[in-house]
């Protein structure tokens, strides 16, 4: 009988890309494997290639935050561009955050909101979160407090603490 870690290993190297993510993690983690994060960067980058949007997503964090690897910020657009294209919010949401900031891009609040919108028809907080405050501070967008005020209700209300502490301290409820 196989362990659960064998039976992940068995079904990532017959080409499942959600196994193949969780190698990149127990590998990355050292969980019930020795720490090694070349042979998780290799499954991780396995799994995206095969269109598993999360690994991209942490490939992409990864080499944003040069969490384990060596911060690179041409590698971490590669790898949240992938993410957004396979689709993923998350991807998305980190995607518009590198126009937004100018992070491996030329800054542009304007291609920001664009992925923002498209994450945050998706469902995430965090998108509705940063579209508040581009509406908020009017970056890519006139200042609109109506609008920057809807997008953050939507936000607190899918359980966001940083868009319910900004009505918070506004006094508007959520």
């Amino acid at each position: 009988m196989l362990s659960e870690l064998e039976e992940w290993r068995v079904a990532a190297e017959g080409g499942d890309a959600e196994a193949m993510y969780w190698m990149g993690y127990f590998y990355e983690h050292g969980d019930g494997v020795d720490a090694d994060v070349q042979i998780a960067i290799e499954w991780y980058e396995r799994a995206a290639e095969a269109g598993y949007a999360q690994s991209a997503v942490q490939l992409g964090r990864m080499y944003h935050l040069g969490e384990r690897v060596d911060k690179d910020l041409d590698a971490s657009l590669k790898w949240i561009r992938l993410a957004a294209d396979l689709g993923s919010a998350q991807g998305m949401n980190n995607l518009g955050v590198a126009y937004g900031m100018g992070l491996g891009v030329e800054e542009d609040q304007r291609e920001a909101m664009r992925w923002y919108k498209m994450a945050a028809e998706l469902g995430s907080r965090y998108a509705m979160r940063n579209i508040g405050w581009m509406y908020a501070d009017g970056l890519g967008v006139e200042v609109d407090e109506a609008e920057a005020i809807k997008w953050m209700r939507r936000s607190a209300r899918l359980e966001y603490t940083s868009a319910q502490e900004w009505l918070e301290e506004r006094g508007l409820d959520w």
